[in-house]
């Protein structure tokens, strides 16, 4: 049963593979009790999509096509009379603010489009443009890292900044226990949909490079996506998963000797908290969204392999690497994630 004291929080959510619905999901499920929560997305044979089963939530469909979508967020939003709208990436939120609502909108990128460092000057310049024009229709932003909330200010010098500690969508296993694979086998693994945010291209020359200093390493990359991309990985001898649910996340993740992060830009990737909750030692590319979050990093490929080999090799660097990992979890966690849910639906806070 609803209680009738609590706010009605809608989420967006226009993906049910990947990232964001599992962030969404862990939203939810970690919420303070004073909110209710409902999610508009879209359904799978008519239910709810997998990465929503067992939440015992109202759903939603959101359908398909882009001006469907823009007029389905306007009825559910008239039908439910939610307290807060929170979309979640950049195409929900098109959809939530293409046209003026009901209700306050709380809108959450999980990275920019914009910020895609693979994307022409001139498609940029659109993206930021739309952004800019959108930010007007936005109540209060969700933001993963420092540098997403400098890229929200450049498009609205007055917004109202939440920041958003995500947190590890799998059970957290003691690096005590070592990998479940022999040492004499190293495995490597990276974690995310195939796409070109992710650049496999990035992890197929981690992968060239380490080969080099460690032959009998066994590449994974856990998740799926553009068929392409998937078969440029598989070409280059790395073994790719498919989706697997989150109990094959976590195992996968356990298997595995180092996690490698290769992503050209990113909101906060929830597969490196997850790597680190699994014990996972990290090397990750530098990119601007773990500019603060203390994992060892390298600018390239062979530099991001250098850091691989390392921490295989030497037991120091293996330790800080681990380090980073229990420093990073102790600012993401529960309790850092109620407050920031607080102020970011809080209706007390700035004028809509």
């Amino acid at each position: 049963m609803v209680d009738a004291d609590s706010s009605r929080i809608l989420h967006v959510v226009d993906r049910i593979e990947g990232g964001v619905p599992k962030a969404v999901r862990s939203y939810i499920e970690n919420s303070p009790e004073e909110f209710t929560h409902l999610v508009l997305s879209p359904f799978q044979k008519g239910q709810p999509a997998p990465v929503w089963q067992g939440l015992a939530v109202e759903h939603h469909d959101l359908g398909t096509g882009l001006f469907k979508r823009i007029a389905t967020v306007g009825t559910t939003v008239e039908l439910l009379m939610p307290e807060v709208v929170h979309a979640h990436s950049s195409f929900s939120g098109l959809y939530t603010r293409a046209r003026r609502i009901t209700a306050p909108v709380v809108y959450e990128p999980h990275c920019f489009k914009h910020d895609d460092p693979h994307t022409s000057p001139v498609k940029r310049a659109l993206y930021r443009g739309a952004e800019r024009y959108l930010a007007k229709r936005t109540w209060k932003f969700g933001t993963l890292s420092s540098h997403e909330e400098k890229l929200v200010r450049a498009l609205s010098p007055a917004a109202t900044c939440v920041a958003i500690p995500n947190l590890p969508t799998v059970a957290s296993r003691s690096a005590d226990h070592g990998p479940l694979t022999s040492q004499a086998t190293p495995v490597i693994s990276m974690v995310g949909r195939i796409a070109r945010q992710k650049d496999p291209a990035f992890y197929i020359d981690v992968a060239a490079a380490l080969r080099n200093q460690v032959p009998s390493v066994r590449f994974q990359w856990i998740g799926d996506g553009d068929p392409e991309l998937r078969k440029g990985l598989e070409q280059a001898g790395i073994e790719v998963t498919g989706w697997l649910e989150n109990p094959g996340v976590a195992e996968a993740l356990a298997s595995s000797t180092v996690y490698v992060h290769s992503a050209a830009y990113e909101g906060f990737p929830l597969s490196v908290l997850d790597a680190a909750a699994q014990g996972v030692p990290i090397a990750a590319r530098s990119i601007n969204a773990l500019e603060d979050s203390g994992l060892l990093q390298a600018d390239d490929a062979g530099g991001v392999a250098g850091l691989v080999a390392a921490i295989l090799n030497d037991a120091g660097t293996k330790d800080l690497a681990l380090a980073a990992n229990r420093t990073l979890l102790a600012r993401m966690n529960r309790s850092t994630l109620h407050t920031a849910l607080r102020d970011l639906y809080d209706l007390k806070g700035p004028d809509r």
